[in-house]
């Protein structure tokens, strides 16, 4: 019943981003979401960064599947480097 009334109330959350992670955390499950992408120099698109969010459910599924650092943000951005080498990766085939 509680877990029933936990989601009812996150549904109701208005932004989209909030709702979606607050249901995440609820069930436990794992979450990543891109905040924002910012470029430190227009003219170089290479210099820039990505800010994620995440929920510990979605650390904890990385350390499963092998992922370790020192913080939960060393794990993510072991990760997301992985991530970006397996992109590259496939558009250079």
């Amino acid at each position: 019943m509680i877990q029933w009334y936990k989601r009812w109330r996150a549904k109701r959350i208005e932004d989209p981003k909030l709702r979606a992670k607050t249901l995440a955390e609820i069930d436990k499950e794992p979450w990543v979401d891109v905040v924002s992408i910012e470029f430190a120099d227009p003219s170089n698109p290479g210099s820039g960064y990505f800010e994620l969010d995440w929920n510990d459910a979605f650390v904890a599924s990385l350390n499963k599947a092998g992922y370790s650092g020192r913080t939960d943000e060393a794990v993510v951005d072991m990760w997301f480097n992985d991530l970006c080498r397996g992109v590259i990766g496939d558009n250079i085939k």
